[in-house]
């Protein structure tokens, strides 16, 4: 009996890690996103600085895997109520950071067709994304919540 409760503890611990680790990722990459578009409304004002664009493609790029691999972990360890609420704020910021690129650079979209052959109608936008940077920061805000309230009820019930 002593040994199947420290098992419980155990996959509670992990689960809890999992999911601390996906919510710092994911909140990680949608500063990063932020950042991104904060740097290109300030290039309006003082001018493109390609070093900085790169940087931010960098960064953007770097928290985008970060956020990948936690939510791969998630995936494994996760209840199937925080499964979904992560799959649904995943598919947001993949989403918020494409149409981020897009917006600053249009060929994004042509050159990826071109060069991986995937059909521009499997691009579509998520029909419920808002189109202004704040309603866009505030969408992905709200999938953050609707995450962290479905990690927190799954550690509370579970055991």
């Amino acid at each position: 009996m002593h040994l199947r409760g420290q098992h419980q503890q155990w996959r509670r611990e992990m689960r809890r890690d999992a999911y601390a680790n996906y919510l710092r990722a994911a909140q990680e990459f949608g500063s990063a996103i932020a950042a991104m578009d904060v740097d290109r409304l300030s290039e309006s004002e003082f001018g493109t600085d390609e070093d900085e664009r790169a940087a931010d493609h960098d960064t953007v790029q770097t928290a985008r895997e970060a956020e990948s691999g936690a939510y791969s972990l998630l995936r494994l360890e996760g209840s199937p109520a925080v499964v979904a609420a992560a799959s649904r704020l995943h598919e947001a910021l993949d989403h918020w950071a494409w149409r981020t690129r897009e917006y600053w650079n249009p060929e994004v979209t042509s050159t990826t067709v071109s060069i991986t052959g995937i059909d521009p109608q499997f691009m579509q936008p998520l029909n419920d994304f808002p189109r202004g940077l704040a309603a866009q920061a505030d969408y992905i805000d709200e999938r953050l919540h609707e995450f962290e309230v479905a990690a927190k009820v799954s550690l509370e019930s579970y055991g």
